[in-house]
């Protein structure tokens, strides 16, 4: 069975659980095909598997005529679009030797649409939206931009309920859109609790340092905490690089707390494993940014939970479905400071109430989050969508 998927830039570091999907596949016998938004041959990795598969089969969609991609970009917005769609087109019988497309992120799954509606694309649609593709529409009120992929598009699967609910009042067909989540290879994380009763606790980050993840929410947490209880021994760092990483840095000086904070900067994964295992607890106060994007579920969360450590984050768009307060974790309205300050402060001063949250939260993640049975679950409904294709 032949899976075409449709996706942006490819391959993305951003963007890992594309690849892991694929691969899943991969490994359940499918053939994959890749159409992209421009193709990063210097990525690493790329000569060890699966990129080494997947890049001879992977094709920009406007094949030799990408070079003109910066040229049609500054068109007048409905030229543009006319001329884009015509370029798209050539990648049209590619696609249709596919037996079913998977287009990730909402604005892929309507371009793949509009061909669609003119005719030019056979398989059945699957379109995952992710959290950006989502939240920026509805705070434009322009979720209409999907009309033709709510029309055409065969499923679309939403990585939390909450996203599943705002495409349904926005028209999608309830019948056509379904949750989906992103899951994480539990074999590669071992559950690893680790008291912190009589040791500084060790706080931690791995995030974009971009103003959804909210660290500086946690920055300001921490400092009010260092101010009502000075005692505490703890100390966080963050790994991750991105624009706010300068801001964030001069704002822990401002609060006096700079040297209790580490920015490590972006690192290899072997590291990024390596303080993790290291750490007792992760902190991820995400919030809707200022242009309303937001996080689907966050793959770290789920990664943190399972390798043992408590996490403290924010009551923000899936994250919810992933931590129940004071159950499998700790959780703060969005920029509530004073809260997430005691949710710290409650860790640190109650190593032992956290073991069995801990623990929960490893079993939460198994149960729901487990990476192999999603797969199984997706091979399976992309096989129902081939056979009623061949079938009609």
């Amino acid at each position: 069975m032949r899976i075409g998927f449709v996706v942006g830039q490819f391959p993305q570091l951003s963007e890992t659980f594309v690849i892991g999907q694929m691969t899943g596949l991969l490994r359940r016998g499918f053939s994959v095909e890749v159409v992209c938004n421009g193709i990063h041959y210097d990525f690493p990795d790329r000569r060890q598997e699966p990129l080494r598969t997947l890049l001879p089969r992977t094709r920009d969609w406007w094949g030799a005529a990408a070079r003109l991609r910066p040229a049609v970009a500054g068109l007048p917005a409905q030229l543009r679009d006319k001329v884009s769609t015509a370029l798209d087109i050539s990648s049209a019988a590619s696609l249709n030797r596919c037996d079913v497309i998977v287009a990730h992120f909402g604005h892929n799954g309507a371009r793949a649409a509009r061909l669609k509606k003119w005719k030019r694309l056979t398989p059945p649609i699957i379109t995952i939206f992710h959290g950006y593709d989502v939240g920026v529409p509805l705070q434009e009120r322009d979720l209409g931009r999907y009309g033709d992929l709510f029309r055409h598009g065969t499923l679309n699967l939403t990585v939390n309920g909450y996203f599943r609910d705002v495409l349904v009042k926005a028209g999608a067909p309830a019948e056509k859109v379904a949750v989906h989540h992103m899951g994480i290879d539990l074999k590669k994380i071992p559950y690893d609790w680790k008291s912190w009763r009589g040791a500084p606790l060790q706080l931690i980050s791995v995030c974009r340092l971009a103003e959804k993840k909210g660290v500086e929410y946690a920055l300001r947490a921490l400092a009010e905490l260092r101010a009502d209880a000075p005692d505490l021994a703890w100390h966080y760092r963050i790994i991750g690089d991105g624009p706010l990483r300068q801001g964030l840095e001069a704002l822990a000086s401002e609060l006096g707390i700079a040297e209790h904070i580490s920015f490590l900067g972006s690192l290899p994964h072997g590291d990024v494993k390596e303080w993790l295992q290291r750490s007792h607890a992760f902190v991820l106060p995400s919030v809707t940014a200022a242009n309303g994007d937001v996080e689907g579920i966050p793959v770290a969360l789920m990664e943190a939970m399972a390798a043992g450590l408590t996490v403290v984050s924010s009551c923000h768009s899936g994250i919810p479905e992933l931590i129940e307060d004071g159950k499998t974790g700790f959780l703060a309205a969005e920029r509530d400071v004073n809260t997430l300050a005691d949710r710290l402060r409650f860790i640190a001063e109650h190593p032992d109430e956290c073991e069995s949250i801990a623990l929960a939260a490893r079993r939460k993640v198994e149960a729901e989050f487990d990476m192999e049975r999603l797969d199984d679950d997706f091979a399976a409904m992309l096989g129902r969508f081939a056979e009623l294709r061949r079938v009609a």
